[in-house]
């Protein structure tokens, strides 16, 4: 390994990360020579997701980072891969395959687990799922309060598909804007650009007291960008090297040519007839448009036949309405109690326009259609409830969450020869899985007890989950006899149990034991297409996925800095893996892997050692292995984080309105993986810096460089071979397209009034 692991350890005791988001209370505001207050310093995140109540990260017998929107503005974070940057052992990847080549990010991997298992939720309303030719690429950072990660299993307090962890948004409220103003309405106005994308987003957001009772917040956002520039990545192919031009028409460091947009708009009304009730009215409109000239097999020649000019449309759109009542009812019995029914369509349509030249001189003209959408309609309904029993006093947590799912899936192309003028159409050419209705309604119960005059706290918890999958068999689709698609239910029993002892005023330890559980998908279950001399085969025999974790640690709470570290170990069972050869055959299937064990260790601290000084650090170790059945040869499991530490150091100036913060990243080099063949990426020290300043109490500007030493490296990087598989491999998807950008450059401004 290149770099220095224990001088890194040294820099970390002095310099800090973005937060893990774990602080405690303090706050800090200074004024500005111009007479403005200068931002406040918030050292007293509060998460929501984690207990389903507002509670201090300290204070979670678990794992949580909380990114606030003042971090999100001071990052000038552009989307959710940008989100994670600072948060070892949490990471998004980059897509760029042939089938998606508009360079999307395909989920959130927490503690080496990724994809599905990974809840996404927007005020708690689902974010669509992720299937082989999509992603989950669909929310917008304009409008976000705050981004709340859960490690581990949340499986309990919000359903099955937390089974790795939560990346949990939520959405502004009007007194984000309109606190502490004496105005009835506050404006504001953000421009951003980033130099890895050519990037430029411009926001309004306008919040308004309209009577007493009732506010509302607005907000416009468009994006406009291009593809991303890799320039560290090598135009010959690196260790792959690049196939020639008759294979690949552009360099293996080039992504396709891309032009995108992105419109979000949101709109809330809160409603507050009096002190007990709140009603809240949320809009979302959420339309990323991206056009992509497919160059990489421009020019190429294969059976005879040459591609011609490929055009590929995209389109990813979420809305969501939603209405939310918190009543606090203050009885005896019934502390408080709150509903929220939300409606949440999402798609994404890509569309395929391609000429190519026969054999034969003639030219043919493709359309092409791919379109995948889900609906979302959910009920959520939480009560509270507190009564003492003894020397004990029992805070309860308890409700109903149930929501349907409607799934779609459409495929067909359109071969229209230019010369004949006959077109043929073809259903489901490429892939195809029976559409379904998904329905889960599951029962939830968590008693947060306090022992010891709230020294010991002991939370118990436990949730009833059901879960019914309907097919329904669609056009095209292939029924393999004794795989026909069939109607599939699950209950599944849920415990978990934290607890949280305070030794004094300033040590802690907690310790968590959590299940997770997490039923196949559509996809999964009933996957059937022949090609060529391979077939899709369904597998409706698939078990659900379950978990049982671990997780342990020691917490310091001081006047001017905190720290945390833990340890955590999970056993997965039943881990379903992909398109998987079965034996005797050339055919694929979904199979379920009888154990996956992830284990880490996880540490955070922050430090204001100074008036002026702010320093963290976290850091991230994982550790994994996997059985494809009982008494099988146990090899590494692939998709976990090495070694990674990031520190910072921010400096304050509060008289002239400046921050600038100084972050380093540190990786260490992967040296397990599953078999001798796999890429192993090497270690890597990244360095960025950012600067805040606000001249005025109404005007503040950004700017930022990433990566200032224009950095080559691998980050996250996983399931590639050392060497391709085939010349069309590397062709397709170099591994070049892999590598992190090199050094970018961020510039934001921003006016209030």
């Amino acid at each position: 390994m290149k770099n220095n692991y224990n001088l890194y350890v040294f820099t970390a005791l002095l310099l800090s990360v973005s937060p893990t988001a774990m602080s405690y209370a303090q706050t800090v505001r200074e004024t500005t020579a111009a007479g403005a207050p200068a931002e406040t310093i918030s050292l007293d995140p509060i998460t929501v997701t984690a207990t389903r109540g507002e509670k201090q990260v300290l204070d979670v017998p678990g794992t949580v980072t909380v990114i606030p929107r003042a971090e999100l503005d001071e990052r000038m974070t552009r989307d959710i891969q940008d989100l994670v940057r600072y948060q070892p052992g949490v990471s998004v990847n980059r897509i760029t395959s042939g089938t998606d080549p508009f360079g999307n990010y395909e989920g959130f991997n927490i503690r080496g687990v990724g994809g599905n298992r990974v809840q996404m939720q927007v005020d708690g309303s689902r974010v669509i799922e992720r299937i082989t030719d999509g992603n989950r690429n669909f929310v917008d950072m304009p409008f976000l309060k705050s981004v709340e990660i859960v490690r581990g299993p949340g499986s309990v307090l919000w359903g099955a598909d937390a089974l790795g962890g939560i990346v949990a948004f939520r959405t502004l409220d009007p007194q984000d804007l309109l606190k502490g103003r004496d105005k009835p309405y506050a404006v504001k106005l953000d421009a951003n650009y980033d130099s890895f994308n050519h990037a430029f987003t411009k926001t309004g957001t306008a919040a308004f007291r309209l009577t007493p009772t009732l506010e509302a917040i607005f907000g416009l956002s468009q994006t406009t960008a291009q593809e991303g520039k890799l320039s560290r990545a090598r135009a010959d192919g690196g260790r792959w090297g690049c196939p020639v031009p008759s294979q690949r028409y552009i360099g293996c460091d080039t992504l396709n040519p891309l032009d995108s947009t992105v419109w979000n708009a949101f709109g809330k009304l809160v409603f507050k007839p009096t002190t007990d009730h709140t009603f809240k009215l949320t809009g979302e409109y959420f339309d990323n448009s991206s056009t992509v000239n497919q160059l990489w097999d421009y020019d190429v020649v294969s059976s005879g036949i040459r591609n011609g000019p490929y055009l590929r449309d995209e389109v990813k759109s979420r809305q969501r309405i939603a209405l939310e009542h918190q009543w606090d009812v203050g009885a005896s019995f019934l502390d408080s109690i709150r509903w929220q029914a939300s409606f949440s369509p999402q798609k994404r349509d890509v569309t395929n326009s391609r000429l190519q030249t026969l054999a034969n001189g003639q030219q043919r003209f493709t359309r092409g259609i791919l379109d995948y959408s889900e609906k979302f309609s959910q009920l959520d309904i939480q009560a509270k409830s507190s009564f003492a029993l003894g020397p004990t006093s029992h805070k309860l947590t308890y409700g109903f969450q149930g929501d349907i799912t409607s799934t779609d899936y459409e495929r067909r192309d359109d071969v229209r020869n230019m010369t004949t003028g006959v077109t043929t159409t073809t259903i489901a050419g490429g892939f195809n899985f029976a559409n379904a209705t998904t329905t889960r309604y599951d029962f939830f119960l968590q008693d947060e007890i306090e022992l010891l005059g709230g020294r010991w706290t002991i939370t118990p918890g436990v949730r009833y989950a059901n879960y019914k999958i309907d097919p329904s068999i669609g056009p095209g689709y292939v029924i393999v006899p004794g795989k026909e698609p069939r109607e599939i239910e699950s209950h599944k029993l849920i415990p978990q149990v934290g607890t949280l002892f305070k030794l004094d005023d300033t040590y802690s330890l907690y310790a968590r034991y959590a299940q997770g559980f997490k039923m196949p998908t559509a996809q999964q279950l009933y996957t059937s297409l022949p090609f060529g001399n391979q077939n899709l085969i369904p597998n409706p025999d698939l078990k659900p996925e379950t978990v049982n974790s671990y997780e342990a640690g020691f917490r310091g709470r001081f006047e001017n800095g905190w720290f945390s570290v833990g340890v955590f170990h999970a056993d997965y069972k039943d881990f379903i893996q992909n398109f998987v050869t079965i034996p005797g055959t050339t055919d694929l299937t979904y199979r379920n892997l009888a154990s996956v064990k992830i284990s880490g260790i996880e540490a955070s601290a922050e430090w204001k050692f100074h008036e002026r000084w702010i320093g963290n650090v976290a850091l991230s170790y994982q550790y994994g292995t996997q059985q494809t059945e009982a008494g099988a040869l146990t090899t590494p499991y692939n998709s976990i984080s090495p070694l990674t530490a990031v520190t910072a150091l921010k400096y304050l100036m509060p008289e002239y309105g400046l921050e600038a913060e100084f972050i380093g990243t540190f990786g260490s080099a992967v040296t397990r993986a599953s078999a001798p063949t796999i890429f192993k990426a090497g270690g890597y020290s990244v360095f960025d810096t950012f600067l805040n300043w606000k001249p005025t109490s109404f005007i503040t500007v950004r700017g930022g460089v990433q990566n200032i030493f224009d950095k080559r490296y691998f980050s996250n990087v996983y399931n590639f071979d050392k060497v391709p598989a085939s010349a069309a491999v590397a062709a397709t998807n170099p591994l070049e397209l892999q590598t992190a950008p090199g050094r970018t450059f961020k510039l934001a401004a921003s006016v209030e009034f």
